[in-house]
This record gives structure tokens, C-alpha cells and sequence, in this order.
């Protein structure tokens, strides 16, 4: 048995800001169990957040120097979180997902910013980072990231659902394999018309609860060759606002009904996800089956409520601390496995050649790997 001390870094898809989760694991092989210490969010000050939504459009040094800069805008806030929770000597190591940018892994390429060399040299920390590339390189989608910890973190669930600016899910199919992959647009959507009313989200889904479903515009953004595609598949923020968001601003509906219809999208697609994995796995839908529900849209309270409609199984929303943090505390220990060189990426989800050890360490100066 090892036991490992971890800060885990997340930034997702809807650029609103850094979950930093504390946690030790202890275990060995491929059978970890975890405690959540202390965590904290950072939301992105405008400039950053511009910065990073803007950035596929910049050249090619703009981009260097975003990496380098985001890198240690990361590390400064880790040194922070250290210093307020008092655990400077107790932390092993920082495993940072990084911000990303590019995802196109048809053309084997992705890129997470947000140097792992810079986070190394603000906090003096060794810092696992760049977990998604050795995956790609062997032909997978390199995402989603997650369904390595629902296995290992979360075996009561057999799905596990993320809200977060994409929503991804994987199930885990007892004694055989786990599968994973994205469903579709989430918080990136609808924060996006949340921003029509100036509002950064639709608090609780009060506006989305109130408005009515054009079934129209549901018809037209559900029709999408994405959502016809078996799984491996991923989808990165540029699918969303070149396919999605153009349809739903050519409607005329009201900002209220198209988040209703938004959320009425969501549900369907993920219903009928659950659904076609029973087909196509051949798997019985047991009693047993249950869907873990986190990331931010599961404050969502409509649209927790239009899934639970959809929904071939029952869904648990678990405490708000698990909501928000569970991809952070993922992180953690997708790092760890890298660090005792075992598997954290699996072919069966990313459609890759073969399994993988994905990370890149950089060494700190006060503590060694």
C-alpha cells in the first residue's frame, strides 16, 4: 500500500475559472481509495478569461507565451491555496490537467496549456501534467478524461455523468471494461445564453424552468452527425460554437425558452446515450444501475430534473463539495497512476491503439519524484 498526497488541478471546457482539490491516495495497482482534504475554486479574472477564449484565434507566439504566462498564473494559485491550508510539507506532487485549446485528435493532435516546467518553478513542486497526448499519438480520442477514476474511485456507479461545459460519461461494465465518451454541449451552452441576459449562468435553472421548449430549435441542434456517431468520439468548445450556437441564434425565441429548449436537448441526448450503450454493449439494464451526477450543471435543478425524466436509470446529485470537485480529485489520481507507471488511459474508451501512461513530470526544486 502507497499513500500519495496530491493537489489536483481542473479547468474545463466553459472557461469560468481553476478547481483546486487537496487529496490523499492510498492503494496500490489499479485499487485506490481517496479523502478530500481541503479545496477551492478560482474564478478567471476577465482579462484571462478573454484571453484563453480568444486564443485559438492568435498566432503562434501569442500562444507560447499564453502557455508560459497560464502556467504560472496556475502555479501562483496553487502556492496560494498551499500557504492558506498550511500543507507545505505535506504535498507529494501537483497533477494539472491545464486549459484546453486545440482538440482534434482525427488529426492526432491536442494541446492543454499551461506549463507544467512554470507550475514547477512558482511552487517548487514536482507537477504531473499533459496527460492527454501519449493517447492521441496512439490513435484515441484523448478524452474524456475521467471514466480511469469512476472505475477506480466510483465502483458503486455504473455511469457516471459529468455536467460540465461538455458533458461526458462513461459506464462501467463489471468484470469486463468502462466506457467513456462526450455527449454533448452543457454548461458551454447554456452560460452562453445565460451571458444574453448578463447573467454568468442560470442560477439553479430558474430562467431555464420558466421558459417553454420550441420544438423547432430542439429538432434542428439534435440532428447534428455527432450525435449518429458510436462512440470513441470527444468534442472540443470550437464544435460547439461552430454547429450549435449558430442555430440557436438564428431562432427568434425567447433567450428564456431557448434555455429551456438547451436543457430539454441535454436530457434527450443523454437519455438516449445510456440507452444505445445497453444495445450496443448488450448489456441487461440492471436495478442495481445508477447514474452519479457532477460538474456544475447539476445545480442545474431543471435540467437535473429533465434528466432524471430522460433517464433510463435512477440519478444521485451527490454533496456539492463531490459536484464541484470530482474532476480535480480525478486528476489526482489519473496523476498518481502516472507516477507508479501504471495504465490511465484505456483503448476501450479512446478507440487508441493500445493502453497508455500519459504525463509528462517536471521535477521540483525542494521535492523529488
Amino acid at each position: 500500500m502507497k499513500t500519495y498526497r496530491v493537489i489536483g488541478l481542473m479547468s474545463g471546457s466553459s472557461l469560468d475559472g481553476l478547481d483546486i482539490a487537496y487529496c490523499e491516495f492510498t492503494g496500490k495497482a489499479h485499487q485506490w481509495k481517496y479523502d478530500l482534504f481541503a479545496t477551492s475554486y478560482v474564478p478567471y479574472p476577465t482579462k484571462w478569461r478573454l484571453r484563453l477564449a480568444n486564443l485559438t484565434l492568435q498566432n503562434a507566439i501569442t500562444y507560447i507565451k499564453t502557455h508560459i504566462f497560464y502556467g504560472h498564473f496556475l502555479g501562483e494559485q496553487v502556492a496560494a491555496f498551499i500557504s492558506e491550508q498550511k500543507i507545505r510539507s505535506e504535498v507529494d506532487f501537483i497533477s494539472s490537467h491545464g486549459q484546453t485549446i486545440f482538440h482534434q485528435p482525427e488529426n492526432r493532435l491536442t494541446s492543454q496549456i499551461g506549463d507544467g516546467a512554470a507550475i514547477a518553478a512558482v511552487t517548487g513542486l514536482p507537477v504531473v501534467c499533459d496527460f492527454r497526448s501519449a493517447d492521441v499519438a496512439q490513435g484515441g480520442q484523448g478524452a474524456p478524461i475521467v471514466p480511469i477514476g469512476d472505475r477506480v474511485l466510483f465502483p458503486n456507479y455504473s455511469h457516471c455523468m459529468n455536467l460540465g461545459g461538455i458533458g461526458n460519461i462513461s459506464f462501467n461494465i463489471p468484470g469486463t471494461k468502462i466506457i467513456g465518451f462526450d455527449i454533448c454541449a452543457v454548461n458551454s451552452l447554456l452560460n452562453g445564453l445565460a451571458e444574453e441576459l448578463d447573467l454568468p449562468y442560470d442560477e439553479d435553472g430558474r430562467i431555464s424552468a420558466s421558459g417553454q421548449v420550441d420544438h423547432s430549435l430542439l429538432d434542428e441542434i439534435s440532428t447534428s452527425w455527432y450525435f449518429e456517431k458510436d462512440y470513441p468520439k470527444s468534442l472540443n468548445g470550437g464544435w460547439v460554437v461552430k454547429t450549435i450556437v449558430p442555430v440557436i441564434r438564428r431562432h427568434r425565441a425567447a433567450t428564456k425558452d431557448k434555455l429551456s429548449t438547451a436543457c430539454e436537448h441535454i436530457a434527450m441526448q443523454i437519455g438516449r446515450e445510456v440507452r444505445r450503450i445497453y444495445e450496443r454493449e448488450k448489456v441487461t439494464q440492471s436495478a442495481e444501475h445508477k447514474m452519479l451526477l457532477t460538474g456544475g450543471g447539476a445545480f442545474n435543478e431543471h435540467l437535473v430534473t429533465r434528466i432524471r425524466e430522460h433517464s433510463p436509470i435512477p440519478v444521485d446529485v451527490p454533496d456539492d463539495e463531490l459536484v464541484k470537485f470530482k474532476e480535480a480529485i480525478v486528476m489526482g489520481l489519473v496523476g498518481v497512476l502516472r507516477v507508479e507507471n501504471q495504465t490511465n488511459w484505456l483503448p476501450e474508451v479512446t478507440g487508441a491503439a493500445k493502453a497508455t501512461i500519459g504525463g509528462v513530470i517536471h521535477q521540483g526544486s525542494e521535492k523529488m519524484l
